[in-house]
């Protein structure tokens, strides 16, 4: 049970990891302006993030950051809770 969880917390930062460059890119918005926005002073922060490295993930503070400034909920960047089609949908 422990290990089937773990896969589902890790697809769900792979998903929310996914929305938030998705519209990232959508606005034009450069790595290095989202981690300014996230009080960070280079792109490797958000690199690391997008590319799943050493752990680093978006938490929600940074959710709630980016969901103001991009206009939209929170919730947009997160799946249904127990719909699996959503942490595979991207």
């Amino acid at each position: 049970m422990q290990d089937i969880e773990e896969q589902e917390i890790e697809k769900l930062f792979d998903y929310v990891t996914a929305r938030v460059k998705e519209e990232r890119k959508k606005r034009k918005i450069s790595q290095l302006k989202l981690a300014l926005l996230l009080g960070h002073n280079s792109t490797s922060y958000v690199a690391r993030i997008e590319l799943r490295q050493d752990g680093a993930n978006y938490n929600l503070g940074h959710l709630y950051i980016i969901a103001k400034e991009f206009g939209m909920e929170m919730g947009e960047f997160l799946p249904r809770v127990g719909n699996d089609e959503g942490l595979t949908g991207l």
